[in-house]
């Protein structure tokens, strides 16, 4: 559990489950429901800058903040990244799933 290459791998899941949020976040916001987004951060950016605007600039902000967190408290050890990361995937695949789940009902 504490190899480099685990890290990379989980790491890149980590990547695809954001493009994944990205682009399930724009399926059930779109075109312009922002209340049916619950973060009230994401929520704000899609208001001021569009959504597909404000999808990529708070995805952003969002990796930039967990890649210097990442940096400075568990890069070094790759037991804790690898944990961190994996914590980070299992939430982000409960989230994916659900705006899919949500986006299947609104289009009915």
């Amino acid at each position: 559990m504490s190899s480099p290459i685990l890290s990379i791998f989980l790491l890149l899941i980590f990547l695809l489950l954001n493009v994944l949020d990205a682009h399930s976040t724009w399926l059930v916001v779109s075109p312009n429901h922002y209340y049916r987004e619950k973060n009230i951060f994401a929520r704000y950016f899609f208001k001021r800058l569009g959504i597909v605007a404000g999808i990529v600039t708070f995805k952003i902000i969002l990796l930039s903040i967990l890649g210097l967190l990442i940096w400075f408290y568990v890069l070094p050890e790759y037991l804790s990244l690898n944990i961190s990361i994996l914590i980070g995937n299992a939430i982000f695949t409960i989230v994916v799933l659900n705006n899919y789940r949500i986006y299947r009902r609104i289009s009915k």
